[in-house]
């Protein structure tokens, strides 16, 4: 197993205010000054309607917003975290990242997973009886679009796409391409990652369990004749950090069991696994009523310490500690999502956290 150097660690921050997009903006502003590398938002449209647990305020878009964060930020690397294969056409897709590049200098990456339910269940006409396929031929097309030329334009026949003889005159500012990072966690998608994309990019983690799922991407990337030390080796997962370590655990526990039990592949693997066969999984998540009580009565029994195991949080010393398992675990890039005060637990990563991993 390659592991990473914690000197070498690429911190990312997910910036997310749904309802209220210039605070998002000004959150993303204010990582890269505390020196986050990489700057991430989610890409959501429809939320569910009548919820009082989840995704209550409407999203934005995120692209637009991306857009926006792009001219008040000079170094970091701004991406979707991440988008889908599902509710834009991919034409669209690199077309839009190629435009951020370019008015971000060459600052733009492409995070891209299969899709979630919740975000196009009330589009009536779109297809996803076979989301694998579809990811696969959209990723494709963005990077053919990306290396079309008039004189060698682009064409593609897939089950769900198709193109002509495209050429994408506007290309981004990045050689030979932006970064590609592949979200999701079946045995395709990593296999996938591995054998084409930048990097592997999932939500949600134990160190244990990112270790054991990691080894598939990289040994298809051996097996297929690429450097697997080449690749980017990210994971997003909650954080907070406090002054008082316990006052963390016990908020970041309160806050995050949920989305554990989003994951039940990732509960069973954690010896969890009479929870895991209660829960929907996330892809699959419209947060319609049966779905939400089930998701709720699984939370309910999953205890405290495996919780604890999938986020970053207690005082600037433990964050440190629980950051090194994720670099031992062969984590690269890592994307913390702050839950909790924003403000109060960037200012530990500024004052401790990052220049603990700088050397500084």
């Amino acid at each position: 197993m390659t592991v990473s150097d914690s000197t070498d660690l690429t911190f990312g921050c997910q910036v997310v205010t749904y309802g209220d997009v210039e605070r998002t903006i000004d959150q993303a502003v204010q990582a890269e000054s505390a020196g986050f590398d990489l700057l991430t938002v989610p890409d959501h449209l429809f939320h569910p309607t009548g919820s009082e647990e989840f995704l209550v305020d409407p999203p934005w878009e995120a692209f637009t917003v991306l857009g926006a964060i792009a001219q008040r930020t000079e170094e970091a690397t701004l991406m979707p975290g991440v988008t889908d294969s599902v509710r834009r056409h991919p034409t669209e897709l690199a077309h839009a990242i190629a435009t951020l590049d370019r008015m971000s200098d060459g600052r733009a990456g492409l995070g891209i997973g299969a899709g979630e339910a919740f975000n196009f269940v009330p589009i009536a006409d779109v297809d996803w009886d076979d989301p694998f396929t579809r990811f696969v031929e959209a990723v494709k097309i963005v990077d053919g679009l990306w290396n079309s030329e008039a004189d060698d334009p682009f064409s593609f026949d897939g089950d769900h796409f198709g193109l002509e003889d495209a050429h994408m005159g506007l290309k981004p500012a990045q050689q030979p391409r932006p970064p590609l990072w592949v979200g999701g966690y079946g045995r395709s998608m990593r296999g996938f990652a591995g054998a084409f994309a930048d990097g592997w990019i999932p939500w949600i983690y134990s160190p244990e369990q990112y270790e054991a799922d990691l080894e598939r991407v990289l040994s298809v990337a051996e097996d297929r004749g690429r450097d697997p030390d080449s690749l980017d080796r990210a994971v997003m997962v909650p954080t907070t950090v406090t002054d008082d370590a316990d006052e963390a655990r016990e908020l970041a526990i309160e806050r995050n069991r949920t989305s554990l039990a989003l994951r039940p592949p990732l509960l069973a693997e954690m010896g969890y696994e009479e929870i895991a066969e209660e829960t929907p999984i996330m892809w699959q998540m419209a947060f319609d009523e049966d779905q939400e009580r089930k998701l709720l009565s699984a939370a309910e029994r999953i205890p405290d310490e495996a919780v604890d195991e999938v986020s970053v949080s207690g005082d600037p010393e433990r964050a440190i500690d629980r950051i090194e398992a994720f670099v031992d675990a062969g984590v690269d890039t890592l994307i913390l999502i702050p839950v909790g005060d924003f403000d109060e637990t960037v200012s530990h990563y500024e004052e401790t956290i990052l220049p603990h991993f700088q050397g500084e």
